[in-house]
């Protein structure tokens, strides 16, 4: 029997996937498409990787915290942030992905062109000139995105993966509060200045391509196997439409202005 027909006869075999949410678990993964598998862990990589800068590049803000109630505060944040990375890198591991190839994995995707600046905001967050501003904005901003996308991962048809990302989803609602309750207070001290529309306006542009480039076949492709229901422009349609909501209810909607209203997203004040 040549291998053209013990391949048709293993693919009339093989267990038929709806990849409704939650329908897949470990055990159906050697099952499934090898294409399936690839876009899976690509998309878990570069969260665990994100979920990780979060913790690493953030870290030393514990310190600097302006006084000791927000320290308590933002320690327990990184703390989260670094469970967040732990929760996917773990279960990357039971698929036979070491972290070090996690992380070679998303960084590889993140140097190409067009996804270069999908990360520039997690990466931003160590950057030696930021203020502690910045790193509120990250969580007004980052975070803020971030629901949108692992409330769409909730969603996977990768049942481990959707509970995990549950447990994220819940915590991430603090960071954004958190970030928005020090824009608040940033903005009461500073009022009206260049500084805050610049600052603002930088990490909105980051918040926005955070969702990475505008979908493309394998939107399409990752839509059909459960894994991303909602295309990317879709979420950062949704992330617009709030962040523009918070700003009007803030009485601020000139605080956020783009140069480059397109991926990726440019405030003209970068640099």
């Amino acid at each position: 029997m040549n291998t053209t027909v013990v391949a048709l006869a293993d693919a009339a075999h093989a267990p038929a996937f709806n990849y409704a949410p939650s329908s897949i678990d470990f055990a159906d993964l050697p099952d499934l498409p090898e294409d399936y598998r690839q876009e899976l862990v690509r998309l878990m990589a570069i969260q665990a990787y994100s979920e990780e800068k979060a913790a690493t590049e953030g870290i030393e803000w514990i310190a600097k915290s302006p006084d000791y109630k927000r320290r308590r505060v933002f320690a327990k944040i990184i703390a989260e942030e670094a469970r967040h990375s732990y929760l996917i890198y773990h279960l990357l591991e039971r698929m036979g992905i070491p972290e070090k190839q996690a992380i070679a994995i998303a960084e590889g995707r993140a140097h190409r062109p067009m996804h270069d600046a999908s990360l520039e905001g997690p990466l931003s967050v160590g950057h030696e000139d930021n203020e502690w501003i910045d790193i509120m904005l990250n969580h007004m901003f980052l975070d803020r995105a971030g629901k949108f996308m692992v409330g769409n991962f909730c969603e996977a048809s990768f049942k481990p993966w959707a509970e995990a990302n549950q447990v994220i989803l819940r915590e991430e609602r603090g960071h954004i509060g958190f970030g928005f309750a020090e824009l608040r207070t940033y903005l009461a001290d500073k009022g009206e200045t260049n500084e805050a529309r610049v600052k603002i306006s930088n990490w909105y542009a980051k918040g926005l391509n955070f969702f990475g480039p505008p979908s493309t076949k394998r939107g399409e492709r990752l839509s059909a196997y459960g894994l991303k229901r909602k295309d990317n422009e879709t979420l950062r349609n949704e992330f617009r439409a709030e962040v523009e909501e918070v700003f009007d209810e803030l009485g601020r909607p000139d605080l956020i202005a783009l140069e480059k209203n397109d991926f990726p997203y440019r405030s003209g004040n970068e640099g």
